[in-house]
């Protein structure tokens, strides 16, 4: 299984972090098995790209596209973004991409990544050249365009090499359109010319929107990272919404409510959602990840009064910044938690599943008042949740892999994935620098949940507010 495992690796490639920034923190720093754009190389400077970029742009001519139909739709308190799910069977794995358009007359339908784990935000230019043929969509310059120059007066150039492939292209704005009536101008984009990536040919988006906060490498670029331009310009407040998205996926596809947190996606609509801090320093959205526990099942801890009082125990090694990452299949746990807690996570068949035990995330809260020390909140995941079942090709049989595997770049923090994300409505709030979790609304086959989600205990007095997670009764 272990070759299956690398596999995913090698799939899901872009997760890595920026050369020489983000704290001195080391290549690599967010292990394998990602979608997310980090950059390893920054390169802004004029060269031959240069010459030949010039060219393109000057040949390029604008257009109209009259078939753009809005999947996406406008609600009272949200715009809905329709996410679609993608199964590679072969290799064992699902992406969730949706649409958007480019142009002030939606001249250009793209297929997009809607990625936390990056800043970047780009889709292929005209003339593009990829690895082999294919059928992306591609960018025609409109009549919105504009280029964005560097220092020397000549269009921006950059190239972003990955351990697997390079992207080269130039950066510019247009207008970029989520839904009806709801359009971005001047929104800055990256345009590869040339992509050397070969394993993007699985996959039916066509680019990344990057959904991280400001690092040096764009600030070097002069590039404002999306979020940060709906928020400077006030895309959002002015339509009475807030800087704040939703993140809701199932096995079937989802939704990013962008703008603010649409009630349906949660298990009950009067559930409350708990929040934990966020940290931008490493230009992601990170929390901070105390320590974890398993249990066969999770219990409802002796009552007292009006207290419920816990045992803070499990495995603890520190405070680990780790990333809440759309763009990442699996989760991936520090090596030396895998090694020391979690080397029993093995499955042979998919009957075996209900011998897993559930696995219980302890993570920094938001202070309260109330209580005194270290807020903690507990986010269970049960063996239907981070058990990945698919149909075997050749076999025609269903077989069950781990969700959750071990980032081998011996990293200190997790990577919390969609396999984590299809369990929690996950909501990432800009203008107070938090995410919000609250269990979503799907299928709960034959599991029974108490009404309350969240277990949130003090790790100075031992005592918790509340609890949640699924529970075989």
């Amino acid at each position: 299984m272990k070759n299956v495992y690398y596999y995913f690796s090698i799939i899901y490639f872009l997760k890595l972090f920026l050369c020489n920034c983000i704290l001195a923190i080391p290549q690599k720093t967010l292990g394998k098995g990602s979608l997310s754009l980090a950059l390893n190389e920054f390169k802004n400077n004029v060269d031959n790209n240069s010459l030949n970029i010039l060219g393109e742009l000057k040949n390029s001519k604008p257009f109209i596209n009259k078939s753009f139909i809005q999947t996406n739709e406008k609600k009272d308190n949200v715009l809905l973004l329709k996410l679609y799910k993608q199964n590679i069977a072969s290799d064992k794995l699902s992406t969730y991409y949706g649409k958007i358009a480019i142009g002030e007359n939606s001249e250009n339908i793209f297929n997009v990544l809607f990625d936390t784990g990056s800043t970047e935000f780009w889709v292929p230019f005209k003339t593009c050249k990829f690895t082999k043929n294919n059928t992306h969509n591609k960018y025609e310059r409109t009549k919105s365009f504009k280029y964005k120059y560097d220092n020397k007066g000549l269009p921006s150039v950059l190239e972003i090499n990955y351990l697997s492939g390079k992207l080269v292209g130039f950066d510019g704005y247009d207008t970029v359109c989520l839904g009806p009536g709801f359009a971005i101008p001047r929104t800055n984009i990256a345009f590869a010319t040339s992509i050397d990536i070969p394993v993007l040919e699985k996959f039916k988006w066509d680019g990344i929107i990057g959904l991280g906060f400001e690092n040096e490498d764009s600030q070097k670029r002069g590039i404002k990272p999306f979020l940060d331009h709906l928020k400077d310009e006030k895309i959002l407040t002015e339509k009475n919404y807030k800087n704040m998205f939703g993140y809701y996926i199932t096995n079937t596809g989802g939704y990013i409510t962008l703008g603010g947190i649409d009630d349906r996606f949660k298990r009950s609509p009067d559930e409350k959602i708990i929040w934990s801090p966020v940290s931008t320093e490493m230009g992601f959205w990170t929390i901070d990840i105390l320590g974890i526990r398993k249990e066969k099942q999770p219990y409802i801890n002796e009552r007292r009064d009006d207290e419920v009082i816990v045992k803070y125990e499990g495995f603890h090694d520190g405070s680990n910044k780790s990333i809440v990452d759309t763009g990442t299949f699996l989760i991936y746990a520090p090596k030396k938690t895998m090694e020391n807690y979690l080397n029993d996570l093995t499955i042979n068949s998919c009957e075996d599943k209900h011998k897993l035990p559930y696995i219980i995330f302890q993570i920094k809260s938001k202070e309260i008042e109330s209580i005194k020390g270290l807020s903690v909140i507990e986010l269970v995941l049960s063996p239907n949740d981070y058990v990945i079942e698919y149909i075997d090709e050749v076999k025609s049989t269903k077989e069950c892999i781990i969700g959750i595997q071990s980032d081998e770049d011996n990293i200190n923090g997790w990577t919390l994935g969609q396999v984590f994300l299809k369990s929690y409505y996950t909501i990432f709030d800009k203008d107070n620098l938090q995410i919000g979790f609250v269990r979503n609304k799907q299928k709960l086959n034959d599991e029974t949940y108490l009404n309350e989600s969240f277990l949130r205990v003090s790790k100075k007095r031992n005592k918790k507010m509340s609890y949640n997670g699924p529970l075989k009764q």
